[in-house]
């Protein structure tokens, strides 16, 4: 009798073992598998400063070496949604050259921009609009496919194309290789006026800034005739053009390296050109009218993809315990404890 019993309670223990492993497997490490809820990352960048225009005065910087820091933190969560600022500082030296504060909604587990269902207090976070597409970063389990990204300066969607599992040379690591390009094409006027950059120029602050670049005959002689029909301040169009890599960690989807080249570029508005000789040069030549306010190339410093390279493998570590060893093992165990319960109750 006292075998049947203890066969009994090792045949409970062992299918409680089993319910225990099966929940930890598909209910518990799904849920892990999304973006955290206490995210507080710091990633840095070195560059090259080619070109930038001082808003303020006007004045170019030129051929500066730059660091740029990337801070993002989860700010709130709703359910799958959250809440993410990302805080980005450019310094040169000392001197802060630029700063901004983005937020984004995003899905948790997508880990694309969201348009809707999350709390509208959220709308009144520094820098958020409404995005499409991975904003932040991939997410855990990337596939080895094209995602859709997200351009701040066209406001639309643009394509992150997958080109291969690769090791990463400086993080020793597999990773999915991801490209994305754009010849110069319109910066949208609201993305403008959040870099701080002017619309519209009076015609002698425009003459002054035209005085400090090196511009084609046909505009020098163009523009004075342009200027002298047009009243008032004198319209403005940016162009951004860009070349980008990353390398993604697949199982955890951190991002593990970044290297981008970016311009952008400034021109006078169609509407001052209308009519003119300028107006009608072909697309090639009319951007070579255009003048670089920002030239900008950059890469994740050796410590800040060690850093990412860390966090993939905590994070391949956690899933690994929690998502394979410690469900199959209490599986495993509760199968054995119930055999055996049940043999002592069969033969007890």
């Amino acid at each position: 009798m006292r075998r049947r019993t203890l066969g009994s309670l090792l045949l409970l223990i062992g299918v409680l073992l089993i319910a225990a492993g099966a929940v930890v497997m598909l209910y518990i490490v799904p849920g892990m598998k999304r973006f955290p809820d206490d995210v507080d990352v710091t990633r840095n960048y070195d560059g090259t400063l080619a070109v930038l225009l001082n808003p303020a005065d006007f004045s170019f910087l030129n051929d500066l070496p730059v660091v740029l820091e990337r801070h993002i933190t989860t700010q709130a969560t709703d359910g799958d949604l959250a809440l993410v600022r990302e805080e980005q500082v450019m310094r040169s030296g000392d001197q802060t050259l630029q700063s901004q504060t983005k937020s984004y909604a995003i899905d948790r587990k997508t880990m694309e921009a969201v348009t809707s269902g999350y709390p509208d207090a959220w709308a009144n976070e520094p820098g958020f609009w409404p995005r499409e597409g991975l904003v932040i970063g991939w997410p855990i389990d990337t596939e080895a496919k094209d995602y859709p990204g997200w351009s701040d300066d066209f406001r639309e969607v643009v394509t992150l194309v997958y080109d291969g599992e690769v090791t990463h040379d400086r993080g020793d690591i597999t990773t999915y290789h991801y490209t994305a390009s754009s010849e110069a094409r319109p910066i949208v006027p609201e993305a403008v006026q959040a870099m701080g950059l002017p619309l519209a120029l009076p015609q002698d602050t425009l003459m002054t800034l035209i005085g400090q670049t090196d511009l084609p005959a046909i505009v020098q002689t163009a523009l004075p005739a342009l200027l002298e029909r047009w009243e008032g301040d004198v319209p403005l169009e940016y162009y951004y053009a860009y070349e980008a890599e990353y390398w993604v960690e697949p199982k955890t989807g951190v991002l593990i390296d970044t290297r981008k080249h970016e311009v952008r570029s400034v021109g006078l508005g169609a509407e001052l050109l209308e009519g003119s000789p300028l107006a009608n040069l072909p697309e090639e030549q009319r951007a070579a009218l255009r003048v670089p306010v920002f030239d900008l190339t950059y890469q994740a410093t050796d410590q800040s993809v060690q850093d990412a390279k860390a966090d993939a493998e905590d994070n391949i570590n956690r899933i690994n315990l929690y998502g394979t060893y410690l469900p199959i093992g209490a599986i495993v165990v509760g199968i054995l404890l119930a055999l055996i319960g049940l043999v002592r109750i069969i033969f007890g």
